[in-house]
């Protein structure tokens, strides 16, 4: 069985933190360097996340 991963868009917006110019972002225990928290929906969506806005 599959399992459904489900995230609330701010709740993935916490989980980034300032760094630079941009941010450093982990989930799943992955961590990604990223320029703008709008990257966040990509990075979970091929994670297999559904996200709440």
């Amino acid at each position: 069985m599959e399992t459904i991963k489900t995230a609330s868009f701010e709740s993935l917006i916490e989980l980034a933190v300032p760094e630079g110019d941009g941010y450093i972002f982990t989930l799943d225990g992955e961590t990604f360097k990223i320029k703008d928290t709008l990257e966040i929906t990509g990075i979970a969506s091929k994670k297999g996340y559904i996200i709440i806005y």
